[in-house]
């Protein structure tokens, strides 16, 4: 063996030999066993809601059990049932309503400041338990206690139809079963939160892409009132309007023919006793994350209970969750989902692909001409540039500015833009800047991870400052605390906090871009 093996084998062993020191807390359902690891408390895989199998699929979230003696909490639970992101076959399972807690081992006197992470992936795949947002470094470095819930995704957690509306006269709705898993994990760490440490009166939200249209959701939705203190949107596209049950009824009487039950006695029988696999392929995914046609995505939907009101009304009426709130996105949105989508940095895309494109995405090609107009390619080095800075303004930047706009009429609210160019990405060669998802590594501390390496020194001072602002918002309702770049409220001033190596606010970011996109009519948003 090699000499310098073994010192890498040595701590290998080491961290495996510390992960196996047992921990243990009580519950409303029982007694958890989790682990210690680097001084982290970790319970893995604790489930909050029964397994929506049988009767139980395509139903509001039902309390999980009580248990008999002491649960093991030590591994990360399977994720909903999704198909693979990047090709192959189905995964996961339709048991699937656990969360991840992560609690520091060293507790201060006072109950500590709760973060619930929701993750995205636009609804159709994703999972708490994901390690880039793995929540151990941010709970020990600044002593709050992070949870991660999985929620049902797909077909499995937002189809709609009118049986399964009309079953059950007490809860008259269909289509939002994802945003009742979230809601009832917000509801379970309401009433368990305390044997972890933390303050169940302190909770704060965030989530990302899809978690951030969550975080919109859960903000829209009387049954979450009073489960949450904070809440934060880190790219979550909430401007477009949300389908109505009306409309989507029709996609779940298609689901309905498609599985062979319209003749069915009892066609919701019928459509629960398929196997998730049969159910699952009569919506396949989308190769091209959003950008073909003729492919189902899966979204929230405005029922009149769990979501009465399209987003953008409630939030420019007031009749929303009012919590102080940080909205932001990333300055370039779009590089990742498009370079996942077509890869054209190896098929580059063509000059009239890019008019093609346009058209798909705006629905009109008087549209895609005016958007044309607003980014020539004559100004870009390359199509894929055009459309990354027309994609990312569209359906990103603008959105955020017009969601910061409309909620901070009501609460406190402090507005970000990522702008670091630098950030890590799975595959090297991809320079995708201030790509989609990128702050998330930085807020959850992942530079000091000991399985990271990829992370430059220069990067850290950035990456604490980003978890102390989050965690102070988590703490106090406001992200500014002792020293760091004073953080302004969003109001008419029009200041943003860039989030870069420097730290530095701006006016006025993107207002006469947005002032062309805002006088369009309502775009669709990705996976919609």
């Amino acid at each position: 063996m090699p000499a310098r093996t073994l010192p890498l084998l040595l701590w290998a062993l080491l961290l495996a030999a510390c992960s196996n020191t047992p921990v243990y807390t009580d519950i409303d359902q029982g007694r958890l066993e989790g682990y210690i690891d680097e001084e982290v408390e970790y319970y893995l895989g604790v489930p909050y809601a029964q397994p929506p199998l049988g009767k139980l699929r395509w139903r509001p979230p039902v309390p999980a059990k009580p248990w008999n003696g002491t649960l093991r909490a030590r591994k990360n639970p399977t994720p909903c049932t999704q198909f693979s992101p990047l090709g192959g076959g189905l995964t996961g399972s339709e048991d699937c309503l656990y969360l991840n807690i992560w609690t520091p081992t060293e507790k201060p006197d006072k109950p500590m400041p709760v973060m619930v992470w929701i993750h995205g992936g636009g609804f159709i795949v994703g999972q708490g338990s994901y390690f880039e947002a793995e929540g151990a470094r941010l709970a020990e470095r600044e002593k709050v206690v992070v949870v991660a819930p999985n929620y049902r995704l797909g077909i499995f957690g937002f189809l709609a139809h009118e049986g399964l509306t009309a079953e059950n006269p007490e809860h008259p709705s269909s289509g939002n079963y994802g945003i009742m898993d979230q809601t009832a994990a917000l509801r379970w760490v309401r009433a368990n939160i305390g044997a972890f440490g933390g303050d169940p009166d302190r909770v704060t939200i965030f989530g990302q892409s899809a978690g951030g249209v969550s975080i919109c959701a859960q903000l829209a939705s009387p049954p979450a009132q009073g489960l949450f203190h904070r809440a934060a949107i880190q790219s979550g596209p909430c401007v477009s309007p949300i389908s109505t049950l009306a409309a989507v009824n029709k996609l779940g009487m298609e689901v309905e023919a498609e599985l062979g039950c319209s003749e069915a006695a009892d066609t919701l029988a019928c459509m629960r006793g398929k196997d998730a696999k049969t159910v699952a392929n009569t919506s396949p995914p989308d190769p091209t994350m959003g950008f073909s046609e003729g492919y189902t995505f899966w979204w929230p939907v405005q029922d009149d209970i769990v979501l009465p009101r399209q987003f953008m009304d409630a939030f420019e009426t007031g009749n929303f969750n009012q919590v102080p709130i940080i909205n932001g996105a990333t300055r370039d949105e779009a590089t990742l989902l498009i370079w996942l989508s077509h890869n054209f940095r190896f098929k580059p895309l063509k000059a009239d692909q890019y008019m093609d494109r346009l058209t798909f995405l705006t629905g009109s090609e008087d549209l895609a001409e005016k958007v044309a107009q607003k980014y020539p390619l004559d100004d870009y080095d390359s199509p894929y540039d055009a459309m990354v800075e027309a994609f990312s303004d569209g359906f990103f930047n603008c959105f955020s500015r017009r969601q910061s706009a409309a909620l901070s009429s009501h609460v406190s609210l402090w507005n970000y833009q990522f702008d670091y160019d630098e950030a890590p990405f799975y595959f090297f060669w991809a320079d995708l800047r201030a790509y989609h998802a990128a702050e998330i590594q930085y807020i959850m501390g992942r530079p000091w991870s000991f399985f990271r390496s990829d992370f430059k020194a220069k990067e850290r001072p950035m990456a604490n400052s980003m978890m102390r602002y989050w965690a102070e918002f988590a703490r106090t309702g406001n992200p500014n605390g002792d020293g760091g770049t004073t953080w302004p409220v969003y109001d008419e001033s029009d200041q943003t906090l860039l989030f870069n190596l420097e730290n530095t606010v701006a006016t006025g970011v993107h207002r006469e871009d947005c002032e062309f996109w805002n006088d369009l009519p309502y775009l669709r948003a990705p996976y919609q």
